[in-house]
């Protein structure tokens, strides 16, 4: 089953201005000796220069997150992330989608409402 998490619009004013759309899909919890890794795998949808925090991934932090765009994506889209204080309680990643020509997509020039899809795979406590 799976689970839909929209982003609180009061946490990305400043940041798009849109809220991502969370689908989670699987959830898996890994225990090592004092420690717990969890990895979530799903599917998300945000603009370009938009946040998505670690809570709306299901997580405490965020560590690692890996995005790949839906091969039926109409422009050849690629993702970049930067994960800000990697560990922390409640921290974010800012989400960058390019073209194949290198340009910046944002809210304007972006497919449909400027929102792609992307597959996700997060990791974190």
């Amino acid at each position: 089953m799976v689970e839909v998490i929209l982003g609180l619009a009061s946490d990305h004013l400043g940041y798009g201005g849109g809220c991502p759309r969370v689908e989670i899909h699987t959830i898996e919890r890994h225990v090592q000796g004092n420690s717990i890794a969890v990895k979530v795998y799903g599917e998300l949808k945000i603009a370009s220069g938009e946040r998505v925090y670690a809570r709306e991934l299901g997580l405490n932090t965020l560590q690692v997150l890996l995005l790949t765009p839906e091969a039926a994506t109409p422009l050849c889209l690629s993702a970049k992330k930067y994960v800000y204080h990697k560990g922390e309680y409640d921290n974010w990643a800012s989400i960058d989608i390019w073209d194949y020509t290198g340009s910046l997509k944002t809210a304007g020039n972006g497919p449909d409402d400027g929102s792609v899809w992307l597959n996700f795979i997060a990791v974190g406590e």
